[in-house]
């Protein structure tokens, strides 16, 4: 028996619906009247051509056949029905309020059916105020001084505000190298301490499946230097990468990054209102002390691309998973946190390894998202674009009016042409 609820019915044409029926009735010994539930004219109508073979009429006769006899009357091809996300919600909620027999039965399938993917996101520990209370009682229980409490909650704070309250262990490199840059390897070092000491207090206690131990050793305490040392790269090697990026939302966040120099996290802080299409720019408000209000600068080709195939992909996601998380009270939050109104709201960490694989095949080698400010930065100035010019555009320096600048000309025109990415 065919179950019509996992089969997409509205795909199966009226010529093949009519295909079953006559097989039921001349091969199956099925009679309309007593198993189908129809009278005999309006049988004859449907063979005549006079009326359509109801959604209904079809899912009793999959009632009386067979997967393999489906699939040769369809010839190979059965149209089965995808889940929405509201599904996913669904089992979800089953999940966490029902006994444990289904939640273990549906942890073993996500296990062996998708079990690489779901293994790259127990490599994300997504943070909560709750974490941060929990560790503000570790230290006093501690006996930690209020100096010392006071220090580690304020570059805590800040980091995690800096990765989204998100932590994984490419995040956290990219991070830190970017604080070294900006702010020299002391105050990378506090961050870092702190870091280590809240996933200590925090996470290890509670952590059965080893997030603490990935987390804890993928970064040192000290770094005086950026994570990646090699040579950057070219940029026909960008291109290549770009191609080989899967997704659009990844290419576009790629494409961001390589064209504007901004910092990994950056993008994912910029909202629907910051963006200007028809200027081309993207308004990055201030961050913090060191990180200035700026504007960013696309490529009219990326802007292009964004318009026609990333906007309209954007916008189907938002509507789809605004509309699914609408009646569950717990994901009320993340879409009214400003998930509607994010220019990129997609999962970083996703966008994050779609882009290492695809630098992976190209380089041979680990690649770090923090390389393409690198790129960006090295690319200007071999064009004679100033270096003052380059650290207000990657947000080192206060905004300035870049007009008064006798290299303006210069460096809208390198803009236009862009890293050709």
């Amino acid at each position: 028996m065919v179950d019509c609820s996992l089969i997409a019915i509205e795909e199966i044409s009226n010529d093949q619906r009519l295909l079953i029926l006559n097989y039921l009735i001349s091969n199956k010994g099925v009679k309309p009247p007593r198993d189908l539930n129809v009278t005999p004219n309006y049988i004859s109508m449907i063979r005549n051509g006079k009326r359509r073979v109801s959604d209904e009429l079809l899912c009793t006769m999959l009632r009386f056949l067979t997967p393999e006899e489906l699939q040769a009357l369809l010839k190979g091809w059965v149209p089965e029905k995808r889940a929405t996300l509201s599904d996913a919600l669904r089992v979800i909620i089953t999940a966490r309020e029902d006994p444990p027999e289904f939640r273990e039965q549906f942890l073993a399938l996500l296990s062996r059916y998708l079990g690489d993917y779901v293994q790259s996101l127990g490599r994300v520990w997504h943070v909560t105020n709750e974490d941060i209370e929990a560790y503000l009682k570790a230290l006093r229980l501690r006996n930690a001084s209020r100096e010392t409490v006071s220090m580690r909650l304020r570059y805590i704070r800040r980091a995690l505000a800096d990765l989204d309250w998100t932590l994984s262990p490419e995040g956290i490199r990219d991070y830190l190298a970017e604080v070294i840059e900006d702010e020299g390897p002391n105050v990378a070092r506090h961050i870092a301490a702190s870091l280590k000491s809240f996933l200590k207090n925090v996470l290890q206690p509670r952590d059965p499946g080893g997030l603490f131990g990935i987390l804890y050793n993928s970064f040192r305490t000290i770094r005086t230097k950026p994570g990646n040392n090699g040579k950057l790269p070219t940029i026909n090697e960008l291109r290549q990468i770009l191609s080989k990026i899967e997704s659009v939302e990844a290419k576009v966040y790629f494409l961001i990054l390589a064209e504007t120099g901004l910092r990994p996290g950056e993008p994912f802080l910029i909202t629907m209102d910051d963006v200007d299409l028809e200027h081309g720019m993207l308004r990055i408000g201030k961050l913090g002390e060191t990180k200035r209000a700026f504007v960013a600068f696309l490529r009219p080709e990326t802007l292009e691309f964004i318009k026609s195939q990333y906007l309209p992909r954007r916008e189907e996601f938002v509507a789809r998973v605004s509309k699914a998380m609408e009646n569950v009270d717990w994901a009320k939050p993340y879409v009214e946190g400003g998930f509607r109104n994010r220019f990129i709201p997609y999962e970083r960490e996703r966008l994050r390894h779609e882009i290492k694989e695809a630098a992976r095949a190209v380089l041979g080698r680990e690649f770090e998202l923090y390389e393409l400010r690198k790129f960006f930065a090295t690319w200007m100035i071999s064009r004679g674009v100033p270096e003052s010019i380059v650290n207000t555009l990657q947000g080192r320096l206060r905004l300035q009016s870049i007009e008064s600048s006798s290299s303006t000309t210069g460096h809208q025109d390198t803009m236009n042409s862009g890293s050709g990415t």
